[in-house]
């Protein structure tokens, strides 16, 4: 019989057998280990290098949440930690919202992938006839051949994106035929989303809200964190450590929403095996099938964009491994994100962080952490080899010397006199070589061996391609990626080449129609041109180009994105010129600071004001409300040493330095130099 002691002493028993069963069993945290320490020893080094400020990591398995942890401060001032609900700007990685959306009205028989863009945006024109040819389809493999980037970053909603694009559009060419190749292009998706608007008649926003967000429970995904605020992770100036104005992204199907890992994840467990579906089958294998070009089938790799408007679908270090990997990136100007699926698996993860460093980086590094608690097989660091030996290029290979551009320089490939080797130069202009007292800017040194051509103190191989207008330099398995990607493409020396009316050569520009709340806090607002004694006809600003006429260059980079063709004129006795939605003026006709109050007015046009600092000067600034003033050094850098966004402190502006004012037509601004 038991009493009330051997009670007791077989309680403490059973209690201790518990005890020791309950640490036998793995919790969450146990399980998923190597995820765990991937994610926080990743992120860390990113936050503790400078690279982010705060970061939310969410990792799905099998439609559950297994991880999830906030990084950081999201606000230094009020003591508020990032957390599971915690939103950032996701930037790009929404592009896959958009093509759910498009694909949601093929399965509602609204739409067809290969009808034409202009069977329902009509008011969609350009210079070049064949934007007609443009499809559906061509907007998520990024192969339309649009120019690229047509908006701002603000700290303010501002403007109208969707008649900004129209315009620019209208007087604008295609960088290469409609389908031929897959360049990215963020204007793309903004034509989507007129689609969506147009055939649903509601915004965009509350249409992927009702369609994905509500059926998916993604109660914490919304527009931009400028739009919308809450709680949300602020971004801070890595160099002065300032708290900056939460961003406004307009183009929201571009890149415009903001949400939290978690939240990401269940809508990437919507393409996965046993997730919840919001597409048909159909819609779902279109979704996550491979998007080839006549262009990408000439890589000797694998490519990037190449499926309905993922990044890629496909990596060889993980596919040799039998594991289908899907990825999407997001980069804004303040926040980063990463999501990696692994549909037939049924494993998601998303990293995004308040900050430059790549989330793509992060979440690869949690990935191969989720992959070894899993039991699954993960890539193996590329191993260490010896540099290669030298071999004798091949005459055929003659062909690829020449002049070459990277989509924003001018380059000049020369292969060694032994054959056994190649130089990359930049082409210095005309003013450079002066600046510079040589003949030919910084370069590389590759050597030839087994059919490509390699760099081994950078890690590089890369190889030649001719296409039918072009030849290409291709780098040979990215170590990012694992695929092959275009480095530069040939510039051909022109028989009978244009000049522009005016010399442009080592001229600065100030850029004149941003708002006030634009995004550039470490970003000087101007641009030089050059041109190259190497390479009549061309010229860069902003873009490299190729000039057509007198007033006109087109573009030089078609196998690149965001690239601009360029309109230059002659207003009341200044130069203007017009790349994308900027505006111009050159720096020489701007007035100079007085000693004592500079008062300064934005005219009726509402452009902004800039004044030169002719000798050095203490500054102090009287602005109007929402009006915001930039100090630019006049060096070769053109870097900002004062932004009213950051500071109002007085300050020295050395010579040579520009002031610019910003704000609304009207706002008076003074400016005292003492």
């Amino acid at each position: 019989m038991l009493n009330r002691r051997n009670i007791r002493s077989l309680s403490l028993v059973l209690l201790s057998v518990c005890f020791v069963l309950y640490l036998c069993i793995p919790t969450k945290s146990t399980e998923y280990r190597n995820t765990a320490e991937s994610a926080r020893e990743s992120v860390w080094r990113a936050i503790t290098s400078g690279g982010c400020s705060s970061a939310t990591v969410a990792v799905m398995d099998g439609g559950k949440i297994v991880y999830s942890e906030g990084f950081g401060a999201a606000n230094r001032k009020d003591g508020r930690y990032v957390n599971k609900t915690t939103r950032f700007n996701v930037g790009s990685t929404n592009k896959i919202f958009t093509a759910t959306a498009l694909l949601m009205l093929v399965d509602d028989g609204k739409i067809s992938l290969d009808d034409q863009v202009i069977k329902y945006l009509p008011e969609f024109t350009m210079r070049d006839d064949r934007y007609k040819d443009i499809t559906i389809r061509m907007l998520m493999n990024h192969s339309s051949g649009l120019p690229g980037s047509s908006f701002f970053f603000c700290y303010t909603p501002h403007g109208d994106t969707h008649r900004m694009l129209l315009e620019r559009l209208k007087e604008s060419n295609l960088k290469h035929a409609p389908g031929a190749m897959s360049v990215y292009c963020n204007d793309e998706f903004t034509l989507a989303e007129m689609i969506v608007e147009k055939i649903t008649g509601e915004k965009f926003i509350a249409f992927l809200s009702k369609r994905i967000f509500q059926p998916l429970k993604m109660n914490n995904t919304y527009t931009s964190v400028g739009e919308v605020g809450g709680d949300i992770a602020d971004f801070y100036d890595p160099q002065s450590g300032e708290k900056l104005p939460p961003e406004v992204i307009l183009v929201h199907a571009a890149g415009g929403l903001s949400s939290t890992a978690e939240d990401m994840c269940r809508f990437a467990d919507s393409f996965c095996s046993g997730g919840k579906k919001i597409l048909s089958n159909r819609s779902l294998e279109e979704m996550l099938k491979s998007q080839p070009t006549p262009f990408s089938s000439k890589l000797r790799g694998s490519h990037l964009l190449d499926s309905f408007g993922w990044d890629y679908s496909y990596l060889p270090n993980y596919d040799s491994l039998g594991i289908d990997l899907y990825s999407k990136t997001g980069g804004t100007g303040a926040y980063s994100t990463g999501l990696l699926i692994i549909p037939d698996k049924r494993l998601a993860v998303v990293a995004s962080l308040s900050g430059r460093t790549s989330g793509e980086y992060v979440a690869r590094s949690i990935l191969d952490g989720l992959l070894k608690d899993k039991g699954l097989p993960v890539p193996s660091k590329q191993k260490v080899v010896c540099p290669p030996e030298a071999e004798i290029i091949r005459h055929e290979l003659d062909i690829f010397e020449g002049f070459y551009t990277n989509g924003g320089n001018f380059i000049k490939i020369k292969f060694d006199s032994d054959r056994k080797g190649m130089k990359t130069t930049d082409v210095l202009s005309d003013s450079d070589k002066i600046f510079h007292g040589a003949a030919e800017g910084a370069g590389s040194h590759f050597v030839y061996s087994n059919g490509s051509f390699v760099a081994f103190d950078i890690n590089f191989s890369g190889y030649f391609l001719k296409d039918e207008e072009h030849l290409c330099f291709v780098s040979e398995k990215d170590p990012l990626y694992g695929a092959d990607v275009v480095m530069c493409q040939s510039v051909p020396k022109l028989a009978n080449p244009k000049k522009l009316f005016t010399d442009v050569d080592g001229k600065l520009w100030l850029m004149r129609n941003l708002p006030a709340s634009s995004q550039f806090s470490r970003e000087a607002p101007v641009a030089k041109s050059s041109t190259f004694k190497e390479l009549p006809g061309y010229l860069t600003l902003v873009s490299p180009l190729r000039v057509e006429d007198e007033h006109n260059a087109s573009y030089a980079a078609p196998f690149f994105r965001d690239q601009s063709e360029l309109s230059i004129y002659e207003k009341d006795g200044v130069l203007w010129a017009k790349s994308n939605v900027f505006l111009f003026s050159d720096a020489n006709a701007v007035q100079s600071i007085k000693t004592g109050e500079n008062a300064i007015v934005i005219e009726k046009e509402g452009l902004s004001e800039w004044r030169r600092v002719e000798s050095g000067t203490l500054l102090s600034f009287e602005l109007p409300f929402d009006g915001r003033i930039m100090v630019i050094a006049g060096d070769r850098d053109n870097s900002v040493i004062y932004d009213s966004i950051l500071s109002t402190d007085e300050i020295y502006a050395p010579p040579g330095s520009y002031v610019a004012s910003f704000g609304l037509v009207g706002d008076k601004f003074t400016v005292i130099s003492k």
